[in-house]
């Protein structure tokens, strides 16, 4: 294999390729930082990179779920399938962490996925590992057994842990790095709203979605976003489309914006309106229109739809970083 280069994180990748082909004995991998430190957005990163060389990754990683600016809760992500399920919430329930609550069951299923990835993948990364699992509960039992067996351990490890989560599990030769330090600063992404709009912003031909006046199934097709603010978006289309009978129908609509290269996503919920601006129509003309409404902007064919926006959510690919926003 060619060497990484070009990443913060290739140290760490060079490290896990030269214990997969025997060049270095086991050295679990702790990927350290403090609350809020990116631990899981840079094993996210970590991940994507080793999928690039055709590393297969098994285990859990477990991003947080914003509303707004608050985290609510965390997810896990099976790494072996991509799929993902609630794992922490604010609603009590069988085990508390702080002022987390965890499901017996979410914690089951985190045990039968880092179980069922032991000596499968290569690698296995486990998050986290917290004051629970120093305690004997939560992962504990799947460290262990991951220590002991052939694939390579990544464990994310809370920095003023790391000395007493060495000491419990008996690691043996850790190489330890560091959060902070394997981050790209342009990539690091801010939380809630702030990265709602920047992945909006990227996608300008979304999918918006309205529903069928004939059988009240939801109809999508892709439309370009002219303008928004912190709240609203528009669009611009013919007076005779079907979109326009459905609004008018429903106003019921959602904006889907969906960048499958980089796994980012974002919905708009929104109340969708027919606009008759002479003024507004004017402002966000675009000359490139011309061959669909050849009068220009005083085309009568030519119509804005405004949407006022409701709620959104959102998941950024790079981070894991999923939340929902009040956009009303």
């Amino acid at each position: 294999m060619e060497p990484v280069f070009g990443s913060p994180l290739a140290p760490v990748v060079e490290l896990i390729r030269a214990q997969m082909e025997k060049q270095r004995k086991k050295q679990p991998i702790l990927l350290v930082g403090g609350i809020g430190s990116g631990k899981t957005a840079a094993g996210l990163r970590l991940l994507s990179l080793l999928r690039s060389y055709g590393i297969q990754v098994g285990g859990i990683l477990a991003p947080r779920i914003l509303k707004g600016e608050e985290t609510i809760g965390y997810s896990i992500i099976d790494l072996a399938t991509n799929a993902t399920h609630p794992f922490a919430g604010l609603e009590p329930s069988d085990v508390q962490i702080g002022k987390y609550y965890l499901s017996q069951a979410g914690l089951d299923l985190a045990e039968r996925t880092i179980r069922n990835a032991l000596n499968e993948r290569p690698v296995v990364f486990i998050d986290e590992v917290g004051r629970l699992e120093l305690e004997g509960g939560g992962h504990a039992q799947a460290i262990r057994q991951l220590l002991k067996s052939n694939s390579v351990p990544v464990l994310l490890v809370r920095d003023t842990l790391v000395e007493q989560a060495i000491r419990t599990f008996d690691i043996t030769s850790p190489f330890i790095f560091h959060a902070s330090e394997m981050q790209d600063t342009e990539e690091m992404a801010p939380g809630g709203a702030q990265t709602f709009w920047q992945i909006v912003d990227s996608i300008p031909y979304p999918l918006l979605v309205t529903i069928s006046s004939l059988d009240g199934f939801p109809q999508s097709r892709p439309m370009h976003l002219i303008d928004h603010d912190a709240r609203t978006v528009w669009f611009a289309t013919s007076r005779a489309s079907n979109k326009i009978k459905q609004i008018e129908g429903n106003s019921h609509v959602t904006v889907l914006f969906v960048d499958s290269a980089r796994y980012n996503y974002a919905a708009f919920h929104g109340h969708a309106r027919i606009v008759d601006d002479a003024d507004r129509e004017r402002t966000l003309w675009r000359n490139e229109w011309e061959e669909d409404w050849p009068e220009g902007p005083s085309d009568p064919d030519y119509v804005l739809i405004r949407i006022d926006g409701i709620r959104g959510h959102f998941l950024r690919g790079a981070t894991g970083e999923s939340g929902e926003v009040e956009l009303g």
